[in-house]
């Protein structure tokens, strides 16, 4: 049903009453008609406002706000949407602008309009419309089929985002019992998680760490913009803090940005090379003995006594003080004598000598050893920045640390020396004695522990069993496989069929083609039905993947459904228990469920659940909130509860760590037994801190048409990556002049390019064709676009058919509001390539080299 011009307007008005932005509602026109997306009719006034208690989920964090709905004829509209704050703590509520595309995201053409099963061939696009219980039926059924021959383990599950994302992996393990759930973060920041483990003992994330802005007297951020990029609104507003508080801010990057502009310094370097800065900075720091003696000595192994000649602790006992954890020989200059940590008075840090008749070493001197050669003098050649520079930034970190620190980062998954990089950059951190201390790098409060619904609805849950694929690839020479962060390994299982094709491939809120390094190579092997059996998406717009799927779900956009289970802020050392409630149904024509229903019909079907039971989503949230101690009433009523809103200042996070002597260790004692034959290698296992050239920089000299593509994750296209197609971020990324491919002047000169030329793409991975912005803000090495901004054409279609159950088609197209001609690294790349086998064979998403092709100009 179409609308006059006159009653659109009269919806807008309503809508866009409170909203900052300049667009509140989609034009007036209906993409599917009959059946499909349809804007009401205002036959009437706008009733009064209902407000709605919820909590924002595009980039995941969770911001508690309200959401203002009218009814304008028998539509309901949403009016505004208000943050959440509190008086008492206003430092931990944030507001930033993605939500103003809620408006317009209910009504995207993108939107999967009902359950939908395919008809052509596989990544062809081509669906019939089905009925739920068919969809379910058909899922069960084979899920019962491989419980049936004992194959359960051919069962993958895939899930990232949404209210329900971790229950969708919990359901399959632990109810169905696959050993074989996943999310994508190896393509984020795993190559973070296992440089950090060198140190913790164990990986730690971005979440681990909450770097303490607001109290910091300089800070420097490398492969991060804390401004710009995809973090949540209230980091950037704890950095924002800092910066008024007037913390120096230096910034290496490979481009210019919002961070670069408000920087007291910036420098601009080859992609890759901030690993030889981090490494001279690391030089300066232990030459100069600019280190926090007394912190090393109490809180890290830099004591420990080593034999310089096979890299072996001289001696490790049980620590009397913390159960489970060695204590270690250390040379106490109180004293002249060697005896254990627990026992010494002064514990050298610098000591070299004899004992026994061999020569020992402290960690702290077999570190300074190791990065003796990486002086600035050597940086400045790799990077461009002044050898002087180096020196007097490392100077000024160590002045006014502990209140100093580089940033730990988010991402890590772009190069191949990335986890060495978040290694480095976190022993300076440790160094300098900033690690849990104000205004260093903190630890967050935590997070509640949650009842899970499985719980409290009593659905019967099943031991994984069989070979999961992890574990047939650590098998096979994979190291340090984080459990949960495997999707890359999932690809290479379905291009080599090992260790076993899958049946069931269950894809939940995971553009799992666009977020891993897939390429044409994937995707031809993703269409064959013998390497994966039936391919399942569950999802709110068409997307790369879903023009894969075999079944297709149609999930509710976040604010379209009451979730089953209380939620917590992510980003944040603040501990804030949230909720999701249904603000508005989707748009008339949008048969979609909420990924609870899902789970629980199939469970039912699979006689995990009584047939007849029914499960109320607030009522398992009121059980949850009992069982936390919370008032759920006001939790309803504000949004939010408030647990605790201070940081973790201590350096181990407040109890032993999970490495052998329970310490910060500068050189990791289990780390090193494993990996010392790596010792003096190029490799990210290598014990000590070295050198690692990026995979792009072995391929030597660039040639005149040859680039490093740099996808920067810009807030209006990454995360929920629908909010790419809303017109919103288009339109903004038109006016900021960054919807393109960035390069750099004196590259697009040779090559004939001006703005507004297009260029095909060339990667070892496939193809795709990109607008020319030039510009001088990028380095002139790199071709830089905002994630995810293209399709490969060649292998995904960019318009999908579907036959309704009236016998109408009709069509949905991607990037249907204009767009489409930025990048996306993971279908240039080659997955067998662009990866990382020593980092649980994460993404090296950027390391590679692509050639441009004038096509138009």
């Amino acid at each position: 049903m179409k609308i006059s011009r006159r009653d659109f307007i009269k919806i807008a008005a309503v809508a866009g009453a409170s909203v900052a932005l300049p667009l509140s509602l989609p034009r007036p026109r209906t993409v599917i008609d009959k059946g499909g997306v349809k804007f009401a009719a205002a036959a009437s006034e706008p009733s009064k406002s209902k407000v709605v208690v919820s909590s924002c989920l595009i980039c995941g964090q969770r911001c508690p706000f309200k959401i203002y709905v009218r009814k304008v004829g028998d539509e309901e509209v949403i009016e505004k949407i208000v943050y959440a704050s509190d008086p008492s703590h206003d430092e931990f509520f944030a507001i930033c602008g993605r939500p103003q595309t809620i408006f317009e995201l209910r009504y995207l053409p993108e939107r999967i309009p009902r359950p939908l099963k395919r008809v052509g061939p596989r990544g062809s696009g081509q669906f019939v419309e089905i009925t739920w219980e068919e969809a379910l039926d058909i899922i069960a059924k084979k899920i019962k089929e491989l419980m049936d021959k004992g194959e359960v383990h051919r069962i993958v599950a895939v899930s990232h985002q949404g209210y329900e994302g971790s229950h969708v992996r919990d359901f399959f393990k632990n109810v169905i019992g696959t050993p074989n759930a996943t999310q994508h973060c190896d393509t984020c920041h795993t190559g973070m998680d296992i440089g950090h483990k060198f140190i913790f003992g164990s990986p730690k994330g971005p979440s681990a760490f909450q770097p303490d802005y607001k109290n910091a007297k300089m800070i420097i951020v490398m492969g991060r913009n804390p401004v710009g990029g995809i973090v949540a609104s209230a980091w950037t507003k704890m950095f924002t803090e800092g910066r008024a508080n007037k913390a120096k801010l230096v910034v290496f990057d490979v481009r210019k940005s919002r961070l670069t502009a408000i920087a007291d310094e910036y420098y601009i370097i080859p992609p890759a090379t901030d690993l030889a800065i981090s490494l001279a900075i690391l030089n300066v720091i232990l030459t100069e003995k600019l280190y926090n003696k007394d912190y090393l000595i109490k809180w890290t192994n830099a004591p420990m006594l080593f034999y310089a000649d096979t890299l072996e602790p001289v001696k490790l006992a049980d620590n009397p003080l913390m159960e489970g954890k060695k204590t270690y020989l250390v040379y106490d200059e109180a004293t002249g004598e060697f005896k254990l940590k627990t026992e010494a008075k002064q514990p050298a840090l610098e000591y070299e000598g004899t004992y026994n008749g061999r020569p020992v070493k402290t960690a702290l001197l077999l570190l300074k050893d190791h990065v003796k050669d990486y002086t600035p003098e050597w940086a400045e050649k790799i990077t461009g920045v002044p050898a002087n520079t180096i020196r007097r930034i490392a100077r000024e970190l160590a002045e006014a640390a502990p209140k100093a620190f580089i940033d730990h980062g988010y991402k890590g998954a772009r190069y191949y020396n990335e986890g060495m990089l978040k290694r480095v950059n976190m022993l300076i951190n440790v160094l300098i004695g900033s690690v849990g201390s104000v205004g260093g790098v903190a630890y967050p409060a935590g997070k509640p522990k949650i009842k899970h619904p499985f719980d409290i609805i009593g659905i019967e849950k099943t031991k994984p069993t069989g070979l999961s694929i992890p574990d047939y690839w650590a098998q096979n020479g994979i190291e340090n496989i984080i459990g949960k962060c495997w999707s890359q390994l999932l690809v290479k299982t379905i291009m080599t069929g090992k260790p076993y094709p899958i049946g069931l491939l269950f894809i939940h809120l995971e553009n799992l083609v666009a977020h891993t390094v897939s390429g044409r190579k994937f995707l031809e092997a993703l269409k064959d039905e013998k390497r994966v059996e039936l391919i399942v998406v569950a999802d709110t717009t068409f997307n790369e993947t879903v023009m894969y799927a075999d079944i297709v779900l149609p999930i509710p956009l976040f604010f379209e459904a009451t979730t089953w289970s209380l939620q917590t802020a992510k980003k944040s050392y603040v501990s804030l228990v949230t909720t999701g409630i249904k603000a508005v149904d989707p748009p008339s024509g949008i048969d979609a469920r909420p990924t609870w229903w899902i789970l629980v019909e199939l469970a039912k079907r699979l006689g995990k659940l009584p047939p007849n039971v029914e499960v109320d989503p607030l009522e398992v949230q009121r059980k949850q909130a009992e069982a936390l101690g919370i008032n759920f009433d006001e939790l309803l009523e504000k949004g939010y509860v408030m647990l605790w809103t201070k940081p973790k200042y201590h350096p181990w996070g407040g109890e032993p760590l999970s490495t052998v002597t329970g310490e910060l260790e500068i050189v990791n004692v289990a780390l090193l037994e494993k990996y010392r034959g790596f010792v003096g290698k190029e490799s990210p296992l290598n014990p000590f801190p070295i050198w690692i050239r990026p995979l792009w920089m072995r391929k030597g000299q660039l040639a005149p048409d040859e680039f490093i593509p740099v996808e920067y994750q810009d807030p209006l296209t990454s995360i929920n990556m629908l909010i790419r197609f809303a017109k919103l971020s288009i339109d903004a990324l038109e006016y900021k002049n960054l919807y393109g491919v960035l390069i750099h002047p004196s590259r697009a000169e040779k090559l004939g390019l001006r703005t507004g030329d297009l260029v095909r793409i060339k990667g070892a991975g496939g193809e795709i064709i990109a607008k020319v912005i030039v510009s001088e803000d990028v380095h002139p090495y790199i071709i830089a676009a905002p994630h995810a901004t293209a399709i490969d054409e060649m292998v995904i279609p960019r318009t999908a058919r579907i036959k309704t159950r009236e016998g109408r088609e009709i069509t949905v197209k991607l990037f249907s509001k204009g767009g489409g001609y930025g990048i996306n690294n993971n279908l240039l790349a080659d997955p067998d390539e662009a990866v990382v086998p020593e980092e649980g064979y994460r993404a090296a998403q950027h390391d590679f080299v692509v050639r441009i092709e004038k096509i138009t100009g």
